[in-house]
């Protein structure tokens, strides 16, 4: 793949096209060919004659005359020249396509409207999508009565078992029959009873459970979320704050890059047309390419921060509001702006930094200087019309911040309402939009261009937000622990809480929870991509 198809020289050099140009209207198309009726045109690529344009849409053109105007465009299938102004016969026109990542990815995948609603629906899905995950049956539960299904049937966005029964012995004594059965949960309290005969809920639930194997002491399920028998892998678009944001969304499987000797997945195109990528494989045992599915593991995912540890505290105190910010101000303050002035900085960002230094700091020119978004807006109505809170936003003042409004919704997720556009801080500023140097869109409070996923952009890839997995999203592979976005949740009166995301779900957690640190970075506009298809054995390869 070329990373720039150089000059294009068109020069217009008949006599008569001095006549032609003159006389007649300033606006003309030409294709490929570079002949028009009464005007010839010759084009030179690298010095050499041609008559034709890159044969894919995959390129960025600028077109510069020594008079008049000119701009190339792609008409679906062939480039054109539009012409205008042109006022003398001997005209140069230059045009030069450079092939950006922005363009490589949308040339590679059509825009489409995702079969489901980001927020109130999981991307959609089959079983074999999904990510198998197993349980641990305590002795306790080995004496359950076990309520099962044989299928499902659609209810709404929900399931209803069908062929439902309860095993007629207990669980130890009859684990092998559940194989090929769908239960309700996966915690046997729910899905089963002490008490022989004792069918459980069945009907109008979230997610189902599909058993692949069993022991006495172990099962092997898949979870099954969507209820749309078709898989969704995508790319969509929506608003952020830069303009049009392109993000992938579910099993997709064509968004692994190599850049820095690791391996990320492609999050989403931000609308300045940087490319927003999340770690894939830390790839600290210095593999050729560890996009391979040969080199996953289940916690490859995450940045190594020592030989023994991947996970990190949001913050080491969680007993003041200041607590759930990237950055904070002052615990204890009597004020929302002295509590979120971003004055010191949070645990995770620390540890961010140093494997940004150790990791990164030699690549930082092709890095994008973008907003990450921490949201510490305040609300204390839900959507959906109940309360939480009063907003306040300092102290152990119980309050609500943004996201968790936009992706808990009060518990009802027909309100959910993610958004890739930051929102000012209560005193409409930028305390919640952390970039390095740009202060015209951002606060200007980081030091190094690297961040965290937001609960909402986890939404947007298929995730839940309300009750529920989807482990078919194509941010699970190699990520088997709980990890930190940096989306403030809630401060509830006892505990400062950030979003965390396991197996598709999103939660609150403690700040002072250790969970797993994903590192996220954005490619700057003007990146090149020197090849690849993006696919795990041929990925996207930046160097």
């Amino acid at each position: 793949m070329n990373k720039v198809l150089p000059l294009v020289s068109l020069f217009i050099i008949s006599i008569i096209s001095i006549f032609y140009w003159t006389f007649k209207p300033k606006n003309e198309l030409y294709d490929a060919k570079w002949n028009a009726p009464d005007t010839t045109l010759a084009i030179t690529i690298n010095g050499e004659i041609s008559t034709t344009f890159p044969t894919t849409n995959a390129y960025t053109s600028i077109v510069e005359c020594t008079n008049g105007t000119g701009k190339a465009e792609w008409n679906g299938t062939k480039w054109i020249l539009i012409a205008s102004g042109i006022t003398k016969g001997s005209t140069t026109c230059n045009i030069t396509f450079t092939q950006t990542f922005k363009d490589i990815i949308l040339a590679d995948n059509e825009v489409k409207t995702p079969l489901t609603t980001p927020g109130k629906e999981a991307s959609a899905h089959v079983l074999d999508d999904t990510i198998s995950r197993s349980n641990v049956v305590t002795t306790a539960y080995q004496a359950y009565y076990i309520t099962y299904g044989t299928g499902w049937t659609v209810n709404g966005t929900n399931f209803n078992l069908t062929g439902t029964a309860v095993t007629s012995d207990t669980y130890a004594n009859s684990y092998s029959s559940l194989v090929g059965k769908y239960l309700p949960s996966t915690a046997l309290s729910i899905a089963g009873s002490s008490t022989a005969g004792t069918k459980k809920t069945t009907t109008n639930l979230s997610q189902i459970f599909y058993i692949i194997d069993a022991t006495q002491s172990k099962f092997t399920y898949k979870i099954l979320s969507s209820n749309r028998n078709t898989t969704e892998a995508l790319l969509a678009s929506t608003e952020d704050d830069y303009g049009t944001s392109y993000y992938f969304r579910g099993a997709v499987k064509n968004n692994y890059v190599q850049f820095a000797n690791k391996c990320w997945r492609i999050v989403r195109i931000i609308g300045d047309g940087s490319v927003k990528l999340v770690l894939h494989n830390d790839n600290t045992s210095g593999v050729s390419n560890p996009c391979a599915s040969s080199n996953n593991s289940s916690s490859n995912a995450y940045a190594n921060l020592t030989s023994s540890s991947r996970s990190s505290k949001f913050n080491l105190s969680d007993t003041d509001n200041a607590y759930v910010g990237f950055m904070y101000g002052t615990a204890g303050s009597s004020d929302y702006a002295s509590t979120h002035a971003n004055v010191n900085k949070s645990t995770i960002l620390t540890n961010l930094e140093t494997w940004y230094e150790n990791n990164l700091a030699s690549s930082e020119g092709k890095l994008a200087d973008v907003i990450w978004c921490g949201d510490k807006s305040t609300f204390t109505t839900y959507a959906s019309g109940s309360t939480y809170g009063a907003g306040l936003g300092y102290g152990t003042n119980k309050t609500g911040y943004g996201a968790y409004n936009r992706i808990y919704a009060g518990g009802s997720k027909v309100y959910a309402n993610p958004t890739l556009i930051c929102p000012n801080d209560n005193n409409g500023g930028k305390l919640s939009k952390f970039t390095v140097s740009d202060t015209t869109n951002g606060n200007g409070n980081l030091t190094y261009k690297i961040g965290l996923l937001t609960a909402d952009e986890i939404v947007f890839s298929g995730a839940i937000g309300v009750s529920g997995y989807n482990t078919s999203t194509y941010l699970q592979e190699n990520s088997s622990i709980t990890w930190w976005t940096m989306s403030p949740n809630s401060e509830n009166g006892f505990s400062a809480v950030v979003y965390s995301t396991y197996d598709g779900g999103l939660n609150g957690g403690s700040v002072t929870t250790s969970s797993g640190l994903r590192p996220a970075i954005a490619l700057a506009p003007s990146t090149a991509v020197s090849g690849g298809t993006g696919t795990s054995s041929d990925p996207y390869v930046v160097e």
